[in-house]
C-alpha cells in the first residue's frame, strides 16, 4: 500500500497510480524500473476499499505530475472530493500483455 498526502475534504484533487518508471520512462529496457515494462494499461478497475472519500472521475490519459510526463495509458488518475476518514482505493489494472496489477492507496485526511 502507498500512502500520500493528506486531502483537504473541502477540495476536489487527483491522485495518481503509478506502474512506470518514475522519470516517466516505459520501454523495457535496462534502464527502465517500473513495473510495465513497455506495456500499457488496457482496462482498470476502481475499488473502494474503506473510507469516504468520493471518486468524481477517473482515466487514464497523459498526465504531467511534478514536471514528469507520462504517457497515455501508464497512469490512474483519480478525481476525489469530500471525504472525513482516512480511505483506501484500490486500483486493478489489467496490461496489454494480460499481466495484472493491483496497488492500494492510502488516502489521510486534514484537520481543520
Amino acid at each position: 500500500m502507498k500512502a500520500v498526502a493528506s486531502k483537504d475534504p473541502n477540495n476536489v484533487e487527483p491522485y495518481f497510480f503509478i506502474w512506470c518508471d518514475e522519470s516517466g520512462l516505459n520501454d523495457g529496457s535496462a534502464s527502465d524500473d517500473g513495473e510495465l515494462q513497455g506495456t500499457t494499461i488496457s482496462s482498470y478497475v476502481l475499488d473502494m476499499v474503506s473510507g469516504d472519500v468520493v471518486i468524481d472521475s477517473h482515466n487514464k490519459d497523459a498526465v504531467t505530475i511534478h514536471a514528469v510526463a507520462y504517457a497515455v495509458n501508464t497512469v490512474v488518475t483519480l478525481w476525489t472530493s469530500g471525504g472525513t476518514t482516512k480511505s483506501q482505493v484500490r486500483c486493478r489494472a489489467t496490461l496489454s500483455d494480460n499481466r495484472v496489477l493491483d496497488e492500494t492507496m492510502i488516502i489521510p485526511f486534514q484537520t481543520h
